[in-house]
């Protein structure tokens, strides 16, 4: 078990978006409905039933991830390529005005040696991020969740929060990454600069 995550930031959230990914997604095998039964679920964000699994339709799942604005929302992918049932937390929520942040939990996938079940998630979304074209602000992937207490929304969006903890990768705008000196070595990825120790990007190929 861990606590890492992937973490996607772009803007340009609108319903045709949020339909665009999550069919690009189950293109890929990483779909909505459960593999056997076809059962779609949400994760409750209510107090008295947090992390409770709740039946939607699709149609409905759409709807709620492209309406974020002030909330969060949790719903759960699937993959098809597994040969046990796995799936995928996905958390939603929006920072500031106009940037929406996509968190794909690692938990379950791979452990301090055995990577491949996770990299099976980080391939797919390093793609996603290159395909989100100019709408795309920026990535991190951090294996095992030491960076959790870091903003590291502020850090991506361009505010001043240092980077104390560096997850495994960052993906940063030039002009953001710049301001970094922490983040000693950056390698150019598309129209980004990247901070890359574990080889991550390798994925991308």
């Amino acid at each position: 078990m861990t606590d890492g995550f992937v973490r996607l930031y772009r803007r340009d959230w609108t319903p045709e978006q949020v339909l665009r990914r999550v069919d690009s997604l189950a293109a890929t095998g990483m779909v909505l409905g459960h593999p056997r039964t076809g059962r779609i679920t949400a994760l409750s964000g209510e107090w008295e039933t947090l992390g409770e699994q709740v039946e939607m339709t699709r149609d409905g799942v759409l709807a709620a991830m492209a309406g974020l604005r002030e909330k969060r929302f949790t719903f759960q992918y699937w993959l098809t390529d597994t040969e046990e049932e796995a799936s995928v937390i996905c958390l939603l929520s929006q920072v500031g005005a106009d940037v929406v942040v996509e968190d794909y939990d690692l938990d379950g996938f791979g452990g301090p040696v055995y990577r491949l079940g996770q990299n099976t998630v980080i391939r797919r979304i390093l793609a996603e991020f290159r395909a989100t074209g100019p709408a795309a602000v920026g990535l991190v992937v951090d294996r095992w969740g030491p960076s959790l207490e870091t903003d590291l929304d502020d850090i991506v969006t361009g505010g001043p929060t240092p980077v104390t903890v560096v997850p495994e990768l960052m993906v940063l705008r030039p002009e953001i990454a710049r301001r970094h000196p922490e983040l000693s070595t950056l390698v150019p990825f598309d129209d980004f600069l990247a901070h890359d120790t574990d080889d991550i990007l390798a994925l991308a190929q």
